[in-house]
């Protein structure tokens, strides 16, 4: 498994690429982790010849490699970790970069927690196979050879017998532990998952089951679970945490000494001190065997999720980052689809710029999935949507940006004050330009209000806000009046036509209200079988 982790770890493209410039520091340190165990194993051995021949010689060569294998160790350890905090690093970047080129469709599979284990617990879990098992790896094999090579020299081949409880334990370690994890852990997961469901359905009760009387139902559900797990859980320890008990009872100093007091009793004290020295020297390790083997197990789960999310194809970006102009906005033959299934019919039609213009029609048409495509969040199934005459998908992400502003429908804001959510659009804006967007935006609160405490209409308009201190040409507004009342929806329409005609902007804004047509100067109706209109 560690093998095959680890191939995965060092091969696979989308991991390569971060791991690549610290390979040399990883691989170092797993080169010095070895030669700090032959180091000790080499100060063991001085400690045989000391017990034969008392000599101030082997004593210092025993200090002196001691000293050699702690340096080594030391050095190896701080390049491995070295080497893969600079690995976390870009792995986090490239995967935060990759987040942000995903369409919304594919980021909408995850959710918010799975998001942030990506980023954060998943890259933590692969610690120990970049830190730390590279030298453990190289210290399993060439240790263990080093110190049975010695021991027989030194022993015999009967010396070998000292090397049976290590032998039963990594046997253990290596074989039935992970059967019965690949056996048993799915189920246990899928219990934990229930319960963390039916916390969740409980921890409601109070907001939402209340309303609908369901209290006792989630709370039946919760204890369920937990008994289940409960119950899941003796089952492991019978199975698999016993026996562990009892291999790592196996591998602890009293048996390899007992064995090999048991073989070279009758042998020479340099004889008995080279079994037990290098017979626990060969065992030792094992005694790690097991837990690195939970690491691996945990690294190679987080691996599996990160490959699995990198391998997402992102969203189309070319090299274009200049436009003369951003006019006119056109769809061409532009074919919208949702999991390949298309939404209607091929889409011409051209938006009017310094105008505002208004899409309508049925839920479900695709209204948002068309300004999430000309905002580049999503593509087109087929067909083009060109701005100025250039395919939006060989403009550069921050050409889009900078010329391209969607307002989605919600009331999202940061926890931060009314200023500093502006200023994330107009960051060199002015307090006055902030308070003069707000006032166009039928929006009337102190800039030092927080916005997590405005009403539902309040956040919608302080979204809208946005639209009038934005540099961008291309305005994309879903649902921008749905929160608002008549009067403020006629104040809003007024100022967001002369937005349009005054800064030559074009704005395109989706609305289930058939009276605002008369502020637009083109609509786009969407259906099953798409019609369009150009109004004068």
């Amino acid at each position: 498994m560690s093998k095959s982790s680890l191939l995965t770890l060092f091969t696979h493209p989308s991991m390569a690429h971060s791991l690549q410039p610290a390979l040399k520091k990883l691989m170092a340190g797993a080169v010095i982790s070895s030669l700090s165990g032959l180091a000790m194993l080499a100060a063991l051995w001085c400690l045989t010849q000391l017990l034969e021949e008392l000599s101030p010689f082997w004593i210092a060569m025993a200090i002196g490699l001691w000293l050699l294998g702690s340096f080594s160790s030391a050095l190896a350890s701080w390049l491995a970790h070295d080497g893969e905090s600079a690995f976390s690093a870009r792995l986090r970047r490239q995967i935060a970069n990759h987040l942000v080129r995903l369409p919304n469709h594919s980021l909408a599979k995850h959710s918010d927690q799975s998001l942030r284990d990506l980023v954060s617990n998943d890259v933590e879990k692969l610690h120990h196979m970049v830190a730390h098992l590279p030298a453990e790896a190289a210290n399993f094999v060439i240790v263990p050879l080093a110190a049975i090579a010695l021991l027989i020299h030194m022993a015999g081949l009967s010396a070998l017998w000292a090397l049976l409880p290590g032998i039963l334990a990594s046997l253990y370690y290596l074989i039935v532990v992970p059967h019965i994890n690949a056996r048993d852990g799915q189920a246990r997961m899928k219990v934990m998952g229930e319960i963390i469901t039916a916390v969740d359905d409980y921890s409601r009760g109070i907001r939402v089951n209340r309303i609908y009387g369901r209290q006792s139902g989630a709370l039946a559900a919760y204890d369920d679970a937990t008994k289940r797990f409960t119950s899941s859980m003796v089952m492991w320890v019978g199975k698999v945490a016993t026996l562990a008990g009892m291999a790592v009872a196996l591998l602890q100093a009293v048996a390899t000494f007992a064995i090999a007091y048991l073989i070279t009793f009758d042998a020479n004290i340099e004889t008995q001190a080279a079994t037990i020295f290098f017979s626990l020297a060969i065992v030792t390790p094992a005694l790690r065997l097991g837990h690195g083997l939970d690491y691996v197990s945990t690294g190679k789960g987080a691996m599996g999720r990160i490959i699995s999310l990198l391998e997402q194809a992102p969203l189309p970006t070319g090299k274009t980052t200049s436009l003369e102009n951003t006019s006119p906005l056109t769809l061409t033959n532009a074919q919208m689809s949702i999991d390949d299934v298309p939404l209607q019919s091929p889409l011409n039609f051209t938006f009017k710029s310094g105008a505002v213009n208004i899409i309508t029609g049925p839920s479900g048409v695709g209204k948002t999935t068309l300004l999430r495509i000309i905002a580049g969040q999503e593509t087109l199934q087929s067909g083009q949507i060109t701005l100025a005459q250039t395919d939006i998908q060989q403009l550069n992400e921050l050409t889009r940006h900078k010329n391209v502003l969607l307002i989605p429908q919600g009331s999202d804001v940061l926890p931060a004050t009314v200023a500093e959510n502006l200023r994330l659009t107009a960051p060199n804006a002015s307090d006055s330009e902030l308070e003069a967007g707000l006032q166009r935006a039928q929006l009337n609160i102190p800039l030092e209000t927080s916005a997590v405490i405005l009403s539902g209409g309040e956040r919608q308009r302080l979204g809208l806000a946005r639209a009038f201190l934005s540099d961008a040409k291309i305005i994309l507004l879903d649902e921008p009046t749905s929160a608002l009342d008549s009067t403020k929806v006629e104040r809003l329409m007024v100022e967001l036509k002369h937005l349009a005609e005054e800064d030559d902007k074009t704005i395109i804004m989706i609305t289930h209200d058939e009276t605002l047509a008369v502020h637009a100067a083109t609509k786009l109706e969407l259906n099953r079988t798409m019609t369009s209109e150009n109004q004068q």
